[in-house]
Parts: structure tokens; sequence; C-alpha cells
């Protein structure tokens, strides 16, 4: 009997993507109850046709117009993200396990690949709107702060900020730009990676450099030294990075008096 399993992954990947986004939001703006029925809503909304997930694939996202409010384009981008985790996990758990339970081995294969080639399309959308919807939330952050009457204490936390969104743009990227086999090495894969930010960057007015030399050496030195990007690089790599290891200084002295004989 085939296996349909490996598909298992991304079912798995698309639920943690739909949890982090739903946590990333301040829980002013929404409680556990609200998490839940965007989920459920987001589902039912399919299920009756109400939406077509598959419409959201040919969206093209676009630097925020100024005619367009920047608060509109964030909850669109979310909206999006949140609807594509959810499809993807309707595909597994309906379409995919139908195939599993109701067809012969002989007609599985071919009708497994096309709706796991589904499954891709739409975790592919969700990621890219999951990273618009970061990086829109971080302009509109930066904005606010520096309208902020604290403004001065807040520049003081601007390059931590700066990390963090750093550090979540490079740990998302490592899974979506992985090459077929996964990372060579680590350096390949920051140079990969600052081309597609330094982009973003220049696009959205981001809070980090879009110098991709400059970039390039950044994202590999975080890969190399942070625990959680070096473990996101390793899982999406065809060899794991070595650890790390501590070099213990040691100074030599040297007598160089020498008799003369």
């Amino acid at each position: 009997m085939m296996t349909i399993d490996p598909w298992q992954m991304i079912f798995d990947k698309a639920g943690d993507l739909a949890d982090a986004l739903l946590h990333e939001q301040p829980e002013s703006e929404i409680d556990s109850v609200d998490r839940e029925e965007k989920v459920v809503g987001a589902m039912q909304k399919i299920a009756s046709g109400e939406v077509s997930p598959r419409e959201d694939w040919s969206v093209i996202i676009r630097p925020v117009r100024k005619r367009d409010t920047l608060d509109e384009k964030i909850d669109y981008h979310f909206e999006i993200a949140i609807r594509q985790a959810v499809f993807v996990r309707a595909l597994y758990e309906h379409d995919m396990q139908k195939i599993k339970q109701y067809f012969s081995e002989i007609s599985q294969f071919g009708m497994a690949m096309k709706v796991g080639e589904d499954m891709l399309s739409a975790f592919a959308c969700a990621q890219q709107h999951a990273t618009a919807w970061r990086l829109l939330r971080a302009i509109r952050d930066k904005s606010n702060q520096a309208k902020s009457p604290k403004a001065n204490q807040v520049k003081a936390e601007r390059k931590e900020e700066r990390e963090l969104l750093l550090r979540s743009l490079i740990e998302s990227s490592l899974g979506r730009l992985r090459p077929r086999g996964g990372w060579r090495n680590h350096v390949v894969a920051g140079q990969v990676i600052a081309k597609e930010l330094a982009e973003m960057a220049a696009s959205y007015s981001l809070p980090i450099t879009s110098d991709e030399d400059e970039l390039s050496d950044k994202v590999q030195l975080m890969i190399w030294k942070e625990p959680r990007l070096r473990a996101a690089y390793n899982e999406n790599a065809n060899k794991p990075l070595d650890e790390p290891v501590k070099v213990r200084k040691v100074l030599l002295k040297f007598d160089l008096n020498v008799d003369d004989r």
C-alpha cells in the first residue's frame, strides 16, 4: 500500500504557521475565542464556497500605495495567510485521506500527487502573505513609534526590534527558499536569503539594511551563532552545521634570550 505520509509534514507546517500568526497578534486585539473563530470561520467559508482559496494564488503582492490604508492591507494579507493555511489542512484531512481510504493503490499515486501539488501551492501562498503581513505590521509599528512622545526611548529599542524582525524573516526564508536537496552550506543560504530580503527592504522600507553584501554577512553569522536559526537551517540542509566550538586562548611565552656560545 503506498504511503502519503510525506504530506503530513506540509499539513503540520501549515498548522504551525496559522498558530504562529494568531499568537503574534497582541492579546489586546484577539483572545483564544477569537483565534478559534478565525480558523473555524475560514474553514466554513471554504466549505460553503463563499471563497475560492485557489483564487488567492494569483494575487500579486505589491508595495502599499498611498491611497491604500496600511491597516486594510495588513488585515488583507492576514486573512489570506490564515485561509491558505486552513486550506492546506482541509486538503490533507479530506481529499488526501479520502484517496487513501477509497481508491486502489494503482489510482492513488496520481491523485495524491495532484492534491499534494495543491497543498504545496496553498502553503507557499500562506507563507508569502504571512511575510507581507509581518512586514507591513513592522512598518506600521515603526510609524506609530515615531509619532509617540516617547520616541527617544523607542529609538534605543530599535536595534533589538530590527534583530527580531530579521530573525523572523531568516527563519521563514530557510524553509521557503530551500533548494531541492537542501542547503549546501550556510554561506550559500545567507547569499540567497540576503538577495530576497534586500529587495524586500528596498520595496517596503523595512528597518533593515538593503545592502545585499552586508545583509549576506549578517544572515550567515546569525545562522551560525543563533541556536534557533541553526536548528531551522539544519532542518532544511543536506548536512547539518557543526556545533560552534569555544576556543580557549592560550598565551605562549617564549624565552628569546639566547646565549652566544
